[in-house]
């Protein structure tokens, strides 16, 4: 009886053993596949002389926008604040969770940009039924931007057409990005915006609540900025650095399009801080990364690579 209790619980673990050494596996496998796939996009798409050159141009921008804002260095106390939300048939979650943390901010000087990236639902009804207040505008755009086909690729970049709008049409002093299913604390302003005046950084960001599945929660921010270390919604940036727009490209390197816009925040020498404060929630929906990484479908980075690659050879047919 003893022998079979002893055999029974060593099956066991020798189980448990194989189902973690397996998991430990295809975890290990996806982040090389990554990392092989996006180093070869990367290679296709001439990435590193492309990065060159942009970040000597964006160094010399960046030297240019400092000397204007010395000029103009009586900054009011209170500076106006341009929330940006790009949006697309979200229309209750952007009216009923996304929309009104925003509303509830401590800090009250701001403007609400919502640019739908041609939405086709009743966005704009809903708003107009539900909100009364002159600091929103909503704008959808005529035509629908142009991603790629798969869903994995149109992830890395969705959005971006609608921000770089936003950007263009923006009047405030600081840029809030804010993606139309997360939400604000209701502080999340007002901490970003003093920390910034405080420590004369260019951007800033704080730490963040992510939803990894339904009901499980974890904590996102850490210094320094990179892909994996902020969510989005985190970041409180100086208008100054608009001419860095959001590259809608950037799916052709396999990285998110805010992840490569921080990048080049970064290696441009933008001024750079980070508060360990929680300043929003960032929920599970539409979150195409979060399907591959708990169903583990290390293909799907794979059969992206042809796309990529198509992209490519027509635009040396389009040279020729």
């Amino acid at each position: 009886m003893a022998n079979k209790m002893i055999s029974t619980y060593l099956e066991s673990r020798l189980k448990t053993i194989r189902t973690r050494g397996l998991t430990f596996f295809i975890k290990k496998s996806f982040n090389t596949i990554l990392f092989n796939n996006m180093f070869k996009a990367q290679l296709i798409h001439g990435f590193f002389v492309k990065n060159r050159i942009d970040c000597k141009a964006n160094k010399k921008l960046l030297a240019d926008e400092r000397k204007k804002h010395k000029l103009h260095q009586n900054a009011r106390v209170e500076p106006l604040i341009s929330v940006i939300i790009p949006t697309y048939n979200r229309a209750l979650i952007l009216t009923e969770r996304t929309i009104p943390s925003v509303l509830r901010q401590s800090y009250q000087n701001f403007e609400l940009l919502i640019i739908g990236d041609h939405c086709t639902d009743n966005t704009e009804e809903l708003i107009k039924k539900k909100f009364f207040d002159k600091r929103i505008r909503f704008i959808n755009l005529p035509k629908r931007g142009k991603y790629p086909k798969s869903p994995c690729l149109r992830w890395f970049v969705a959005g971006g057409i609608p921000r770089n709008v936003g950007l263009k049409i923006a009047k405030g002093e600081w840029i809030a990005p804010l993606d139309d299913d997360d939400e604000y604390s209701d502080d999340h302003l007002r901490i970003l915006l003093d920390y910034a005046l405080e420590t004369e950084n260019e951007l800033v960001y704080g730490t963040a609540l992510m939803e990894k599945n339904p009901g499980k929660w974890e904590r996102i921010g850490s210094f320094p900025i990179e892909n994996g270390s902020v969510c989005h919604l985190s970041v409180l940036y100086s208008s100054s650095l608009r001419f860095l727009k959001y590259d809608n490209e950037s799916w052709k390197y396999l990285e998110p399009n805010d992840a490569n816009l921080w990048r080049r925040m970064q290696e441009a020498g933008v001024k750079i801080g980070f508060i360990d404060k929680i300043v929003g929630i960032h929920h599970e929906e539409g979150s195409i990364r979060k399907t591959v990484e708990r169903e583990e479908h290390l293909h799907i980075f794979t059969a992206a690579i042809p796309e990529i690659e198509t992209s490519q050879k027509f635009k040396e047919e389009r040279l020729k």
